[in-house]
């Protein structure tokens, strides 16, 4: 064991400096000043300029952020940080716009000193990093289980006493089902813990055993419930009614009750009794009834958790053309509320004071483009064009609805022309709607009088948009085997990869609580449509990640409701015991993410998210297909140009 300990901390000692990423001290510890040098050769974020660096400190408990600012010096980049007093643990994470130095899936991962010793926590801050999925998440540093399992044994052999407050993570990460080994080690801590008097520790073995599928989960709930009647559990339970509750007389009576039994914090920021007044005032807000919901917005310490659910609200009003002037008011009001928190963002874990900025004017540009709407619908068209103009110009064009929303502002005000290049540089870019064409053709026939010509001049703009997307996406291709897979359709029909050899194949995988997995299904339908006479493309929709055992059902009824004519296919339990084994052999970290493989079996393009709209989605998803058919022209094309670039 004193091998095994050496080498540990040789090996942590060895992270503190890198290739392309190293720090002033080599044992950095709490509270000290370090500097920073970068050398971005070779990285993902090579001849990128203007690179954002922030540095994530693990302390189990506010896990703050701080942004490095580097500065060129030569081919260099240098900066400093100080590192907080509570800090046991600090990543660093560089990047710009969607390119990441992870370190080649190590990512810049440091060790916190006292002396030469590692301080207490620093292991385990470590793992959870390696294990939780949050350093892949934001750094896309690899998870590694086992190295986890490691770095906690170290924990708790070098500071027996820290294993309490980090044993829920540690307990968690052994009931993953990732590795077999583990669930030894596991029934000795579930053992220990069912035997504690402390409710805390009942609840957490409760929890265990669910994910565990053991039985006794239930029992054990049952002897929680009998010996704390008013303990963490009960008033738990109390809130989830709460939050279940339709009925707003009785989701009053059960706020009372709650607020009876558990009085507030005076001196916590953030308070379940505030977030349950802030429910409230959302769910009269949403029923319409003005006056039940200034009552109880008048009640909420903070605010500003108001503002989406404002927008949402008077986005759905204005669509429908009622309460205008109503929507207009909490429409201004969630403007209010957001600029105040860009102006003063406070803090936040896992966040930075630049992160909390950005995110807000995010969000603020969101409710304006709504204000802005309604504005419109009010007949207050130069004022509309005061809020949409700015949210315009910082989307760069970028955002389908916020185009379409400035080019009526400006047909409303009179500034045809300056709508018509808004419409066409959205089309050019693939950012353009079937309204905004519309809209061009009016302009094109007003201008002309007549629509002669149009055609050509439409055909050429969407021809500009064609290309450029293809030069992009010939970018983004890849070229790597796809892992085979033989999973059942919702009839229960088998389907293998293997037997789609000779066949484009679009992969797409998706769950039914997936927001932007849905609002995606649109344009993949009209892809589906376009293909659906030719026998050399298959999708298949794989539904992954569902929670629970019973969503076959579920899944069935989302697809019929929305008519989609997908070949739908049921993903299996993975080693983790979630709807996971073959989303995991992909790589899959988000969802939505499409694979489009040739007819080699190779993975030619991966795409995560959702961006844009249906028309968008069908020309980028019909873009992918047509190069996937024939991958070695693309490259051919691409390699030419690049060779002329280069004269």
């Amino acid at each position: 064991m004193l091998a095994f300990s050496g080498i540990l901390t040789m090996q942590n000692g060895f992270a503190q400096s890198g290739a392309h990423l190293n720090l002033s001290d080599a044992y950095p510890k709490a509270g000290e000043k370090i500097a920073v040098t970068y050398d971005p050769s070779g990285t993902p974020v090579d001849g990128k300029s203007d690179l954002n660096a922030a540095i994530y400190f693990l302390d189990n408990k506010d896990y703050p952020v701080a942004d490095i600012d580097l500065k060129p010096t030569g081919k260099l980049l240098k900066g400093d940080f100080t590192i907080p007093a509570t800090a046991k643990a600090f990543f660093i994470k560089i990047s710009k716009d969607e390119a990441i130095d992870d370190n080649n899936g190590q990512g810049y991962l440091y060790t916190i000193y006292k002396g030469n010793k590692p301080v207490e926590g620093t292991y385990a801050s470590k793992a959870f990093v390696l294990f939780s999925g949050f350093g892949t998440a934001v750094a896309k540093i690899k998870t590694d289980s086992n190295e986890a399992f490691s770095l906690y044994q170290q924990e708790f052999q070098t500071y027996p006493q820290s294993e309490k407050e980090y044993q829920p993570m540690y307990l968690s990460m052994l009931a993953s089902g990732k590795n077999p080994a583990f669930a030894p080690v596991l029934d000795q801590k579930l053992n220990a813990l069912m035997k504690s008097n402390n409710e805390k520790d009942l609840i957490l073995a409760s929890n265990l055993l669910r994910r565990t599928k053991k039985a006794s989960a239930d029992s054990l709930t049952a002897v929680i419930k009998a010996k704390f009647p008013n303990g963490e559990l009960a008033k738990s339970e109390l809130a989830m009614d709460f939050n279940k509750e339709k009925d707003l007389v009785k989701k009053e009576a059960l706020y009372n009750e709650y607020v009876k039994k558990y009085p507030e914090s005076a001196t916590e920021k953030k308070t379940v009794q505030d977030n349950l007044r802030l429910q409230l005032a959302g769910s009269y807000l949403r029923e319409g009834k003005m006056d039940d919901y200034h009552r109880w917005e008048n009640q909420i310490k903070d605010k500003s958790y108001l503002a989406m659910g404002l927008n949402n609200v008077a986005f759905n009003w204005a669509k429908k053309g009622e309460h205008l002037d109503e929507a207009a008011n909490i429409s201004k009001q969630s403007l209010d509320l957001t600029k105040e928190k860009i102006n003063n963002p406070g803090s936040q874990p896992y966040a930075s004071p630049k992160m909390l900025k950005e995110r807000y004017q995010s969000a603020y540009d969101m409710y304006a483009d709504t204000y802005a709407f309604i504005l419109l619908k009010q007949n207050k068209p130069k004022e509309a064009l005061s809020y949409e103009q700015p949210v315009y110009e910082r989307s760069k064009g970028n955002a389908v609805d916020i185009n379409e929303n400035y080019t009526s502002i400006l047909k409303a005000v009179g500034e045809d022309q300056k709508a018509r290049q808004v419409i066409e540089t959205a089309i050019k870019n693939g950012k353009s709607s079937e309204s905004m064409n519309a809209d061009l053709k009016a302009i094109y026939v007003k201008a002309k009088g007549s629509d002669a010509g149009y055609d050509p001049y439409f055909a050429s703009l969407k021809n500009a948009a064609s290309i450029a997307a293809r030069t992009a996406l010939a970018k983004e291709m890849i070229n790597q085997p796809a892992p085979l897979f033989t999973l059942k359709d919702t009839s229960g029909k088998a389907v293998s990869l293997a037997d789609l050899k000779g066949k484009v194949v679009v992969i797409d995988f998706w769950a039914t609580w997936c927001g932007p997995c849905k609002m995606s299904f649109p344009g993949m339908q009209l892809a589906v449509n376009k293909y659906k006479d030719n026998p050399n493309v298959k999708f298949l929709f794989i539904d992954t990640w569902e929670n629970g055992d019973d969503y076959l059902t579920g899944v069935k009824k989302f697809i019929a409701d929305n008519h989609y004519t997908f070949q739908v296919l049921l993903d299996e339990k993975g080693s983790d015991n979630r709807q996971s084994k073959v989303i995991s052999t992909f790589g899959v970290e988000g969802i939505p993410t499409k694979f489009v493989l040739d007819k080699d079996g190779n993975i030619r393009f991966k795409k995560v998210g959702f961006d844009g709209n249906a028309e968008s989605i069908r020309d980028e998803v019909s873009a992918m297909i047509e190069m996937a058919a024939n991958p070695e022209t693309v490259v051919a094309k691409t390699e030419k140009t690049d060779t002329e670039k280069g004269k």
